[in-house]
């Protein structure tokens, strides 16, 4: 998660947090993970006057390659136009792109910041989930440590997914998602009872009722508490809840940053030509 200032305030803008995918290694097998594009059109949900937005508009696109094989890639792309008091605006453009190794031990990752149609910074890095090393090649080379029991947000979806499909309704993950460099955040998700409802009805694309109407789904919430290295604080940094389908792709998006919170619509849903394994 990357921190963004708008106003005076800071916020949190999500990248790890509604990436729900799913790979199919030996620990979690029976999870089908189908590759595809998702747009969700993004709006104020609600808003106290202490946050310093008065409204929000913008949309998310999360396109999701891969296999089981070569590893999962990630390009995602999040623009909100915040409406701020004495009617100032701020354009807030995030794109970023990773790859994670199908067993979840590698992730590389970057991501460029624009304000107002400005370039404010950019993140390049690689992390290895085996020894812990994650090495920042841009804005400044350095490296650093995390926990090695720390999970890349693949990962991590992917355990959610599992759990659903068990039955299990708590998990709780130290992720790390690289947006923030070294902050590494404590994830608490609760998963509700199974559901088959539709959600076609406003969403266009190809395959739409192949990956959403087939599939079960569950409610999942997750806060995020960072960690810092030492304990987790006593309120998250954001909390998110969505709908989780069993084939990864996610709906009703919910992110709540404290202050104000964003819906997020699935308006738009393409499924990606799957890439099989060599045999």
């Amino acid at each position: 998660m990357t921190k963004i200032s708008i106003g005076n305030k800071v916020v949190l803008a999500t990248f790890g947090a509604i990436i729900s995918v799913a790979v199919a290694t030996p620990a979690f097998a029976t999870v089908n993970f189908v590759p595809h594009r998702a747009v969700y059109n993004l709006e104020m949900k609600t808003s106290s006057a202490r946050s310093g937005v008065k409204g929000v508009r913008g949309r998310m696109v999360v396109e999701i390659d891969g296999s089981p094989c070569d590893g999962w890639t990630v390009n995602f792309r999040l623009v909100n136009d915040f409406r701020l008091p004495r009617g100032k605006k701020r354009l807030i453009d995030i794109r970023s792109s990773s790859w994670e190794a199908a067993d979840g031990s590698r992730l590389d990752f970057t991501e460029r910041e624009f304000v107002d149609n400005r370039p404010t910074q950019s993140t390049r890095l690689s992390a290895s989930q085996k020894d812990g090393k994650v090495t920042l090649k841009s804005p400044k080379k350095s490296s650093f440590s995390i926990p090695t029991d720390s999970v890349f947000p693949i990962a991590h979806q992917m355990r959610l997914i599992e759990k659903a499909k068990k039955g299990i309704l708590r998990d709780k993950s130290t992720v790390y998602d690289g947006a923030d460099h070294k902050n590494i955040h404590e994830a608490i998700a609760f998963i509700g009872k199974p559901s088959k409802k539709s959600m076609t009805n406003n969403v266009k694309g190809n395959g739409v009722a192949s990956l959403i109407n087939d599939a079960k789904s569950w409610p999942v919430s997750v806060s995020y508490f960072s960690l810092n290295g030492k304990t987790p604080q006593d309120t998250p940094d954001q909390q998110v809840s969505f709908r989780l389908f069993e084939n990864g792709v996610t709906g009703n998006l919910v992110i709540d940053y404290g202050e104000f919170s964003l819906k997020g619509t699935l308006s738009h849903l393409e499924k990606l030509p799957e890439n099989k394994c060599d045999k």
